[in-house]
């Protein structure tokens, strides 16, 4: 908002108490020059800086009403198409002339309210020249102030209004000071109401955004809320469904049986060859008592062969029933050990059946959830899990032991 500035700054005091209403420029040098001067000296200098200001105001005036036109022209349909030639506007045409854009608008709002004043005074028979004129003494500040309707219409009335004479008087001061309070007035209650409406727009645009965050909210959940009730579906179809039992050898089962294997021909071998020496040593004991060809040097290497075979055949018979017997036993190992486990497994979606309590869960702060049970459901599945990876490494280590042992 605008200042009104004080008379001292329009004209020193001393000039209006001698030629009333008397306007020079704001010049210390100027006015001191003036103020040297007895009146016979100082009349002629009097017409002279009003006939100066006559002219200013005057031409700031028809300046004003000839960029009215010029606007109006511009703002015509049709002027401002493209028909063949380069576009203008009123800006453009301002800017050619060498004139801001700024400047021109406050002389045209000086030439409406100079119209404004003229109409009002005829229609209510007031003295258009007089308000005019006092119009034109204010500062431009306050001029614009006015044009702008940044005063209340009672005070513009009154200095509108005023007597010449009194333009220096205590009461014209008094009516510029109130002038400056209720234009200071008027700009506080203008601040406050665009702060008001900034404020409702951002609270209006709060809303909008609060609006649409709350519908992509809604359309998130309603999307995660069906893709919940798919997996539900699932979950309640698998747990339905009784679990298939596979059951896979462990990978050392291979080895061991064709270990079994081996031990078992060797021992058909090793019997085979004790049966032919006993049969031959059988027929060499016989041809001895009959005077043959087996000597008893030869009868005694048939005994030992005998003997060492037979023990052959006694240990590989012993390796044949261990061997076997890790077979059977780790078959029925891993039998017991697939089968509780795929018991256990398929237990475990329908007695912690977790996400059935996500919808309450979602309720509950951290602090009320650690006062229930879950965390130490939790750590009770972390050390059930501990415990049969532990398992597991120590199934590795046994089955590579045994494996080593029985490779060995």
């Amino acid at each position: 908002m605008q200042e009104i500035k004080k008379p001292e700054e329009q004209t020193p005091s001393p000039l209006f108490e001698r030629y009333g209403n008397f306007q020079i420029p704001n010049d210390t040098e100027l006015a001191g020059f003036y103020q040297g001067l007895n009146d016979e000296e100082l009349l002629p200098f009097v017409r002279l800086e009003t006939e100066y200001v006559n002219i200013v105001q005057g031409t700031r005036i028809q300046l004003g009403q000839v960029f009215r036109e010029a606007q109006q022209l511009f703002s015509k349909r049709g002027m401002r198409s493209d028909r063949g030639y380069t576009q203008m506007t009123f800006e453009k045409w301002l800017k050619a002339h060498g004139h801001t854009k700024s400047t021109s608008y406050r002389l045209i709002e000086l030439a409406n309210t100079v119209d404004k004043i003229q109409a009002q005074a005829l229609e209510n028979g007031d003295d258009a020249a007089l308000m005019i004129d006092n119009f034109l003494s204010l500062s431009q500040a306050d001029q614009l102030a006015i044009a702008k309707g940044q005063v209340d219409q009672q005070t513009i009335s009154m200095v509108l209004k005023a007597d010449p004479a009194a333009r220096n008087s205590p009461a014209w001061q008094d009516m510029l000071k109130e002038l400056d309070e209720k234009k200071a007035e008027m700009a506080e209650q203008a601040k406050k109401l665009k702060e008001q409406r900034e404020q409702i727009n951002q609270l209006t645009q709060r809303n909008s955004d609060l609006e649409r965050s709350r519908a992509d909210t809604t359309e998130q959940l309603s999307l995660e809320m069906q893709e919940k009730r798919h997996l539900q579906i699932q979950l309640d179809e698998a747990q339905a469904q009784e679990p298939e039992r596979v059951e896979v050898p462990p990978e050392d089962y291979v080895e061991l049986k064709e270990r079994k294997l081996e031990l078992e021909s060797q021992l058909q071998d090793t019997n085979e060859t004790l049966n032919a020496v006993k049969k031959e040593l059988h027929e060499a004991q016989t041809a001895a008592e009959a005077h043959s060809k087996y000597t008893q040097e030869d009868i005694d290497d048939l005994q030992s062969q005998l003997a060492e075979l037979t023990k052959k055949n006694s240990e590989l018979t012993e390796k044949l029933e261990q061997q076997a017997t890790k077979v059977d036993n780790k078959q029925a190992a891993f039998k017991t050990v697939s089968s509780r486990s795929t018991d256990m497994l398929s237990a475990v979606p329908k007695t912690l059946d977790v996400m059935a309590l996500a919808h309450d869960t979602e309720q509950l702060t951290a602090e009320e959830l650690q006062q229930t049970d879950l965390p130490a459901l939790a750590n009770v599945l972390e050390d059930k899990a501990k415990q049969i990876r532990e398992l597991l490494r120590d199934s590795e280590r046994i089955v590579e032991g045994e494996y080593d042992e029985v490779k060995s």
